[in-house]
């Protein structure tokens, strides 16, 4: 557990000593006050859950953003073999990236506060969708991340990184309108991997352990394959 949160350390460091980082949680923010202004101007209804339904969507481009560069720029510069020869486990090494990147996603989540104060000044709403709605939003935020790091560890390109979760997050947003085509069990079936569609319940201010279970097995397969990517490349 300590070289975990060795890694963790260094990686923060690093992430928010870089550009990126700001970069990205400016546009989070922006995009979320942009949102919630709309909803509230638009339609005159002080509600965070229509807000958080939308950033959903802005975080399967948000993600590969924030890790693009957690694998394939220290596998560009030679340091990631440093790292790989140290007495650390692959999975620590690999835990660590993934922790420091969920934290980076709970400080970009954290700076909404202000919009719950506003909520909770001017109108009298139910918490248990918000904070449903909010949960669910991180636990999709962090299978997000799972996908952006496996895909990081196959290159040592931040840009194709990046193209790479996209399109595999990009597919499993797509695939619910795949099986309303296909319709049947098929269709069924691959409505089941839809990323978008386990977030609905959370947004109704249902918490239904199946959507639960499909954010965290998605985390822990693309965290897996990553850390078999990696191994393959360390005994070489």
């Amino acid at each position: 557990m300590k070289g975990v949160m060795v890694i963790m350390r260094r990686e923060l460091a690093s992430y928010f000593l870089s550009p990126i980082a700001y970069a990205v949680t400016a546009v989070f923010i922006l995009l979320y006050g942009l949102f919630f202004s709309g909803i509230v101007l638009g339609f005159g209804v002080a509600n965070l859950e229509y807000t958080f339904s939308n950033m959903v969507v802005v975080l399967l481009f948000m993600a590969p953003l924030m890790t693009m560069r957690t694998l394939a720029e220290e596998k560009k510069t030679g340091v990631d073999e440093l790292l790989m020869t140290a007495p650390i486990s692959t999975g620590h090494f690999v835990f660590g990236k993934f922790f420091a990147v969920c934290v980076a996603l709970l400080s970009m989540m954290a700076l909404t506060v202000i919009h719950f104060l506003i909520v909770r000044h001017y109108a009298a709403p139910d918490w248990g969708p918000i904070v449903t709605s909010l949960f669910g939003l991180f636990l999709a935020g962090v299978s997000f991340l799972a996908v952006g790091i496996f895909t990081s560890s196959l290159t040592d390109n931040q840009i194709i990184s990046a193209l790479f979760s996209f399109g595999i997050l990009l597919f499993f947003w797509l695939v619910d309108w795949m099986a309303e085509a296909v319709g049947g069990k098929t269709g069924e079936l691959l409505g089941n991997l839809s990323l978008i569609k386990h977030y609905e319940d959370f947004n109704k201010g249902i918490l239904d352990s199946s959507h639960i279970i499909f954010y965290l097995t998605m985390t822990a397969i693309f965290l897996f394959l990553t850390v078999r990517q990696l191994e393959s490349r360390r005994w070489k």
